[in-house]
């Protein structure tokens, strides 16, 4: 029984691993989006303004950061 409780521990962790890389790839698309449809003062894809952009890729990146210092401390307690 121990040994599938620490695959599934390892698979938990490569699963938060791809999450918090797909946050981070988004995130950056979000931005460029958001710095690119501030220099063209007018929405740029989607009808959306800049800054909502800009606030969705802030939102990513705090995910991220949540997960990834969640990972740290499971890691640490072990």
């Amino acid at each position: 029984m121990i040994p599938i409780e620490k695959n599934f521990a390892k698979e938990e962790e490569e699963m938060m691993s791809k999450i918090c890389d797909g946050f981070i790839i988004v995130a950056a698309v979000s931005l460029i989006l958001g710095i690119i449809s501030r220099l063209i003062f007018k929405p740029f894809p989607f009808g959306l303004e800049a800054q909502a952009y800009l606030q969705f890729s802030h939102g990513l990146l705090l995910f991220a950061i949540a997960i990834g210092v969640r990972e740290l401390l499971k890691s640490k307690a072990k």
